[in-house]
């Protein structure tokens, strides 16, 4: 039967449509698979492992770059010296005895442990309770990590260590003389473990001590003035435990560093806390309860090369509280809640910056210019980037479409950009040449056909403008991103797309509507529509969807602030951010108008088959009743596909959702031109009339003879003429003379 063919053919579109969207989105992924990323301009797939193991398997040094690695001064080097330390000179093996005297060995008790250059003595996770007791003061270097020791006043005694190592051991107490004698200390590693406080005089004779490291702790309490025998310290380490530091003050250490006081419970810098702390060139309070710093709280610290307040309770910074910080060069201020001053960023000298989570309302990008040492910097979205042109390393690097070098990004987003522009406007193109060639009969159908046309190839010069500017702009748009962005060209490119968008849903449910009334309801006594009332229709319509495209233009009088905000693709998507500049109004038009123009016409074709399921099994009625349902259900399904994604983006993206960025490049690039590219296929190039016109013929496309001579649905008029003036079943119009069927 006919309509067995139409299910074949519109059956054969959609597994055709639904593979090609799925092969263009695995291939936006890009070149590397997961667990890997690209680097030298997406030519090079470096393991993740691979970042920042001070070994260069990029060629742009992507893989060790600060911005990756995270601290230019701190843990990071501590950690590397550590590793090679223990590791030894050459690489050798720790579990390997050979190298340990024997006669030494013979003087530990416990002879589970390893023992490395003679001096070296590894007794980590064997589930000691106590240290082990060593006869021999040649043991410098003490590993005792992953036990259950707990420390007694006797526990070193006899021992001259200069590295001593505790990590892991559920360790709740030091009493006050543990490490008497122990002056030739060097490094002290306490890290995770339960301890609670200091025993007063702790530290005491701890003179040579450069390293301590307290952090994953219980302490709530520490009286700072414990650290003050600790003259030699360069690198102290109390992040993770519960320390406010209030009313309190670092004693006077000018050999330290590096202070790290990360995951505490501080929630205010006074002028004194640091006061002592002249030569320090690491600060990092990371993830504190930070509220408020006192305009002096820094003062003292001139030498301070990286400071890092992320994840903090700051609304804003004291004027000039930076100032005295002349040569500070890495700044982390991320997830803050943070508004900048003019004068919060005097260090010239600052070489990276990290704004991430900070919204680019609260961000003075002209402050920011006049950092020219900076070549780092990262925000919390990509096109935050476009404001920064002259810093050559801006993080995010991409947002799925865009990059700092490139409009369209990935070759596939290229490729799928001008193919579909190409598709729509020939499509299209083809559609108005035959409309206006074979002179209709029904001249209202043809008018409705064409004003689709116009608007899906709308979506094609849209694509061919984002084509061309990325073909122009190849290799260098950090430096037009802003411009283009800004430009009344990117506003055009936006106007075309939403115009185009909208007045194609609006004609689809004018269309919809049309056919449920004619079809479900033949004799309904509804007013015709002529070419008159078509006319007059899509006025109506062309006028909406050009309003609701231009209302933003005209309500922030300029381009940037609504369609090329936040992509260089100029479609007002938004859904970078929850609430970006202008979401009432992205949310009315893509959750309030399609969404409900997209359940109107589904709805309309649910009523519609329902009718003729039961006009059918009343009378014996035509094949084509059939034919017509099977296509509108490819129409609807088709026009659901493209928009429901979108649709689900919006709401996902208002439930703080993370969007990736590899659906949104395909959404934006080839799922949203679909409908437009599809529509002349499913209208036009599958009737009949057309077909023969150009040439097509095939048993897909043969009508039988039977099939051609048999009626319409509920079509019992006898006469012709009343019949044509409708758009009945507007897929298909009768013609008397030829007994042909047509759009």
């Amino acid at each position: 039967m006919s309509f067995r063919r139409s299910i074949v053919v519109g059956g054969i579109l959609i597994i055709f449509l639904i593979l090609l969207s799925t092969i263009t989105f695995y291939l936006s992924l890009g070149p590397c698979p997961r667990g890997s990323f690209a680097c030298d301009n997406g030519t090079v797939c470096v393991p993740q492992r691979a970042i920042c193991d001070n070994h260069n398997d990029c060629k742009d040094m992507d893989d060790e770059h600060p911005v990756k690695c995270g601290m230019f001064y701190g843990s990071k080097s501590v950690l590397h010296s550590l590793i090679q330390r223990v590791r030894g000179k050459n690489g050798t093996v720790l579990e390997n005895n050979r190298a340990c005297d024997k006669k030494l060995k013979e003087l530990v008790k416990d002879t589970k442990c390893s023992c490395v250059y003679s001096v070296m003595l590894f007794c980590t996770n064997l589930s000691l309770t106590a240290v082990p007791h060593i006869r021999s003061n040649q043991i410098s270097r003490l590993y005792l990590a992953y036990n259950k020791i707990q420390l007694t006043e006797r526990s070193f005694s006899g021992l001259k260590l200069q590295f001593l190592d505790l990590k892991f051991n559920n360790i709740s107490n030091i009493p006050a003389d543990t490490l008497k004698g122990q002056e030739n200390l060097n490094k002290l590693f306490l890290s995770n473990n339960a301890i609670e406080q200091i025993s007063p005089g702790t530290f005491v004779g701890l003179g040579k001590l450069q390293w301590l490291l307290l952090r994953s702790n219980r302490l709530m309490k520490l009286s700072l003035m414990e650290l003050r025998d600790l003259q030699s310290l360069i690198f102290l380490d109390l992040s993770n435990n519960k320390l406010i530091l209030a009313n309190d003050h670092f004693p006077k250490m000018n050999s330290i560093l590096e202070l790290v006081l990360d995951d505490n419970l501080i929630e205010h810098l006074d002028d004194k806390l640091f006061s002592g702390l002249g030569n320090l060139h690491l600060l990092s309070l990371h993830s504190n309860r930070i509220s408020s710093i006192h305009p002096y709280a820094f003062e003292e610290l001139t030498d301070l090369r990286e400071l890092g307040l992320s994840n903090n309770l700051l609304k804003t910074l004291p004027d000039a509280v930076l100032t005295p910080m002349s040569v500070l060069e890495a700044l982390y201020l991320q997830n803050n809640n943070i508004s900048m001053n003019e004068t919060l960023f005097m260090p010239r000298k600052l070489k990276y910056l990290n704004l991430d989570g900070i919204h680019a309302d609260n961000i003075k990008f002209d402050v920011l210019m006049d950092l020219t040492s900076l070549d780092s910097i990262v925000f919390a979205k990509f096109y935050y980037c476009s404001y920064m042109p002259h810093v050559k390393n801006c993080k995010p690097n991409s947002d799925g479409i865009s990059t700092l070098q490139d409009l369209l990004s990935k070759p596939v987003l290229r490729y799928s950009a001008w193919l579909m522009a190409l598709v729509t406007c020939l499509g299209n193109g083809l559609v108005l040449w035959g409309r206006f060639a074979l002179r209709d009969e029904n001249r209202a159908v043809s008018m409705v056909i064409r004003n689709l046309a116009v608007a899906d190839m709308l979506m094609g010069f849209y694509l061919l403008i984002i084509s061309i500017q990325d073909f122009r702009y190849r290799s260098r748009y950090h430096e037009v991103s802003q411009d283009w962005a800004s430009s009344w060209n990117c506003t055009l490119a936006g106007l075309l797309a939403m115009t185009s968008s909208e007045v194609s849903m609006l004609i689809l449910a004018f269309m919809s509507v049309e056919r449920f009334l004619l079809i479900a309801d033949p004799f309904g006594g509804h007013r015709r529509l002529d070419s008159r009332n078509v006319m007059t229709s899509m006025v109506a319509i062309w006028t909406m969807g050009g309003t609701i495209a231009i209302i933003p233009v005209i309500h922030w009088r300029s381009s940037t602030r609504f369609y090329g905000l936040y992509s260089g693709t100029c479609f007002p998507l938004h859904v970078q951010e929850r609430f970006p500049l202008g979401w009432q109004y992205s949310a009315f038009v893509f959750l309030g108008v399609n969404l409900s123009l997209l359940m109107l016409i589904a709805g309309l074709y649910t009523a519609l088959l329902v009718s003729i399921w039961k006009t059918r099994r009343a009378t014996p009625l035509a094949v084509l009743d059939c034919e017509f349902a099977i296509r509108f259900f490819f129409i609807v399904l088709t026009d659901a596909t493209c928009w429901a994604p979108i649709i689900a983006l919006k709401i996902l993206a208002f439930l703080s959702y993370e969007i990736s960025a590899d659906i949104y490049a395909w959404i934006v690039i080839f799922i949203l031109p679909l409908n437009s590219a599809v529509n002349p296929l499913l209208y036009t190039f599958t009737t009949p009339r057309y077909r023969d016109k150009i040439g097509v013929k095939g048993w897909f496309f043969v009508r039988r003879k039977h099939d051609q001579d048999v009626g319409v649905v509920g079509v019992t008029n006898s006469n012709p003429d009343e019949s044509q003036g409708k758009i009945l079943p507007l897929l298909y119009t009768p013609n008397t003379a030829t007994h042909d069927w047509k759009i």
